[in-house]
């Protein structure tokens, strides 16, 4: 049985996320050491300032739990296939619509969904804050919307590779050319770097060989 290889993202790059995790629970850190000033500062001075203190320390907690929920990501993923074509994030399928020559599959991310954003393609291209992807069949396009997206700088956009985060609530639409028969149903969840399509889909496309 073959092993399982794996993926293992840039620690350059998960410490940008944490990073970024860790300025937010700054103001966090700041009121808890506040509650617990208050807390020594007028101990036994009356039960109103426990009060108020204990609100403070209980509220600042839940909400640094809260902000890590809110930068999961994983530090290795499966090794994607070299022609397969990857969700850029995670989420679940919301809808899958055909509008004229092309088909739009939008993944809606949720605030406690990972907050990697990964290459889809190592042929994928960066601009004006959408990726695209030239093909024989016509150009497929990542369009992003979310309030905080930010991309590094140079990315390797080796398929699966991390090349950016989005934090909260948003959404990812893949617009592809024609009308490709794919398998994902909506409502269906995905994680990044999940294959998008079947090989016979991306064939379409000239992603992948199927004359072996």
């Amino acid at each position: 049985m073959q092993k399982q290889q794996y993926l293992i993202s840039d620690p350059d790059e998960l410490r940008r996320i944490k990073f970024a995790q860790f300025r937010v629970q700054v103001p966090i850190l700041i009121v808890l050491a506040l509650a617990i000033i208050l807390d020594r500062i007028f101990h036994g001075a009356g039960n109103w300032i426990y009060g108020i203190s204990l609100a403070l320390a209980i509220g600042a907690l839940v909400a640094y739990f809260f902000v890590g929920l809110c930068f999961r990501f994983r530090q290795r993923i499966p090794m994607p296939s070299e022609d397969a074509l990857l969700s850029p994030v995670e989420g679940r399928i919301s809808r899958i619509v055909h509008d004229g020559n092309h088909t739009l599959l939008t993944i809606r991310k949720g605030i406690f969904d990972s907050v990697e954003l990964r290459s889809p393609h190592e042929d994928c291209k960066l601009e004006d804050g959408m990726l695209w992807l030239e093909t024989p069949a016509g150009k497929i396009q990542f369009r992003f919307s979310f309030q905080r997206i930010q991309w590094f700088v140079e990315p390797d956009m080796k398929a699966g590779n991390l090349i950016g985060m989005v934090v909260g609530n948003g959404s990812c639409t893949v617009v592809l050319p024609g009308k490709p028969e794919l398998t994902l149903q909506e409502r269906e969840a995905v994680k990044a770097a999940e294959n998008l399509a079947e090989p016979e889909v991306l064939s379409l496309y000239g992603l992948t060989d199927q004359t072996e």
